[in-house]
């Protein structure tokens, strides 16, 4: 029977061994078992971009995929940590402290286990509770997916309504206007990804070529407001021109061609930033 990936993100970095040791403690129990690195530059300390980044990814890989999300700033403290099976037949191995927003929400929970550390934590690191990365969710998911365990022996059921959640506010959409606010600030690109899905926004009737005026505040500051193209990519705007575009999110992004739009205008992410789109 083939054995399903693992596909790992943290907000670890790049520059010492964590990310290299929980690959190897998932090749410790099976090297056949096949691991893939989705991130480990996520914003750290910050539970919602893993789970914007989980909603982002999952649906790229096929069902019985093992995924290992650790943005954990309460690790060793009384938060749970868990394995959710979500409704379309993927797994996320993670504490329970709201990277699960986005799966909750779609596809849906359809079980979730509070992992039984006497049975799923590797031996010889109960002297150690800063690196569950390691030393339960790495080796947890190893365990599934090498079929040492089924997800009944990932520990106890708990209710998937008491799963940790953050508040998902629903976009405003009319004719000629949409809100919402800033769900993902990339600062590589430098793209802001708002709440607004394409498909709400084509509600609007605002379309290729126009320039809707864009507003983005934080607790009542300004922080851009100016009219703003929309169309289908960085190339019909001028160099270092803003841009409003379709995201492969499947939500609308501001941007800007060839710079960064978060770097410029200092924009982050999170319910406190509001963004409005009218014509």
């Amino acid at each position: 029977m083939e054995k399903p990936f693992i596909c790992l993100q943290s907000d670890f970095g790049l520059y010492w061994g964590s990310v290299s040791s929980m690959h190897g403690v998932i090749a410790s129990i099976d090297p056949s078992v096949q691991v893939r690195d989705i991130s480990h530059l996520l914003p750290m300390y910050r539970p919602w971009a893993a789970s914007f980044c989980l909603n982002y990814t999952m649906p790229c890989w096929p069902a019985g995929t093992i995924f290992v999300s650790v943005v954990d700033p309460g690790v060793g403290t009384s938060r749970r940590a868990c394995a959710a099976k979500t409704a379309s037949g993927q797994y996320v191995v993670t504490p329970d402290n709201g990277t699960l927003t986005h799966v909750k929400a779609f596809p849906g929970i359809a079980e979730v286990r509070e992992i039984d550390e006497k049975l799923n934590r590797r031996p010889g690191t109960s002297r150690y509770n800063t690196f569950h990365g390691r030393d339960l969710f790495a080796y947890t998911a190893g365990r599934l997916a090498a079929g040492i365990i089924g997800f009944e022996g990932v520990g106890p059921a708990y209710p998937a309504d008491e799963v940790e959640s953050f508040p998902l506010a629903p976009p405003e959409i009319r004719a000629g206007y949409a809100s919402g606010h800033i769900a993902m600030a990339d600062h590589h690109f430098g793209g802001a990804t708002t709440s607004i899905p394409i498909e709400g926004f084509e509600k609007t009737g605002i379309a290729h070529g126009d320039k809707p005026l864009v507003t983005v505040t934080h607790k009542g500051e300004e922080f851009f407001r100016d009219r703003v193209l929309y169309h289908r990519s960085f190339g019909f705007a001028g160099m270092g021109e803003p841009i409003l575009y379709n995201g492969s999110t499947g939500y609308m992004i501001i941007g800007l061609n060839q710079a960064s739009f978060t770097d410029k205008y200092a924009v982050d992410a999170g319910l406190d930033w509001k963004v409005v789109l009218s014509l």
